[in-house]
């Protein structure tokens, strides 16, 4: 932990004015979860176990996971070079006069702000009319809606997002191979309590910002004192976020459900797509975070 903490403090300077993207992978994600009244068929539903254990599992964020106090920071630089602070200072215009000189820049350079990423919003873009017409209809009960924004990254390195809604809950993985793909569980009536995992994305964003870094950035080397980089005290959490943690529930990963949809698809951004179950509905939206 000690070493991720002091890499995040020699890149938070240099990089949190101009963070750039080589790659258009940044997504947003908006789920509608409803429960279908009327069974249609014969169909004889049992109760099924559902085993979170060896899944990659994170909970979307209501506030920002983690704050940078720079202040402590600062007062750990032993550097006396001013020099370092009027480099950091032209950075932005060298980035600017080398994007003008190029000859043919990349179209899907974009600047993208990480820091946002798996926290939740309640407010539906794309899913907002399918939302209304669903709520309208006496067959169908919405049980659950929810939109956040995250990266597109391989399947070994994707984690599924877990929300859960009283007894119900959905897992949603979107990642990246040769084309996009959605993995989507969802479940009523369980009894699951994962972890939320909050290290796992800070480490997600973490890379992102690394892999940022302009060609041009001078890189500088920061002597940082040991008992700042040994301290808890170069990030703080939040009270809310903290008496979250002490207050959360006991893990459970492992749960009989009464019902439960599981299906993998290969899916094309900026669409939506119904995965169907007796008793399950799902509506997934995927399109580029710039729309």
């Amino acid at each position: 932990m000690n070493s991720f903490r002091l890499l995040a403090t020699l890149f938070i300077f240099s990089l949190s004015t101009f963070a750039y993207s080589e790659n258009n992978n940044e997504y947003m994600i908006e789920v509608i979860v409803f429960e279908q009244l009327e069974v249609i068929g014969n169909e004889k539903l049992e109760p099924k176990n559902l085993n979170l254990h060896n899944l990659d599992t994170i909970a979307l964020l209501d506030t920002p996971a983690i704050i940078v106090n720079e202040e402590i920071i600062s007062q750990s630089f032993n550097y006396e070079d001013a020099g370092f602070f009027e480099d950091q200072l032209n950075i932005e215009q060298i980035i600017d006069k080398q994007k003008k000189e190029a000859s043919d820049p990349p179209p899907s350079l974009k600047k993208i702000d990480e820091t946002k990423w798996f926290e939740k919003q309640q407010d539906l873009n794309q899913l907002n009319n399918i939302y209304r017409r669903l709520d309208r209809r006496k067959e169908y009960r919405i049980l659950h809606k929810a939109s956040w924004l995250q990266p597109a990254l391989s399947e070994d390195n994707s984690p599924f997002v877990h929300e859960i809604f009283g007894n119900n809950g959905f897992l949603i993985k979107l990642y990246q191979s040769r084309y996009l793909h959605l993995d989507v569980i969802a479940y009523l009536d369980g009894n699951l309590s994962p972890e939320n995992n909050q290290e796992l994305i800070k480490e997600i964003r973490f890379d992102a910002l690394k892999s940022s870094i302009p060609d041009n950035v001078i890189n500088h080397k920061i002597e940082i004192g040991s008992e700042i980089i040994n301290s808890d005290e170069i990030f703080k959490t939040e009270p809310k976020i903290a008496q979250t943690r002490t207050n959360s529930s006991k893990v459970i990963e492992a749960s009989e459900v009464k019902y439960l949809l599981n299906e993998e698809r290969r899916i094309f951004k900026n669409e939506s797509h119904y995965f169907d179950h007796p008793k399950i509905g799902v509506i997934i939206s995927v399109y580029d975070s710039s729309l």
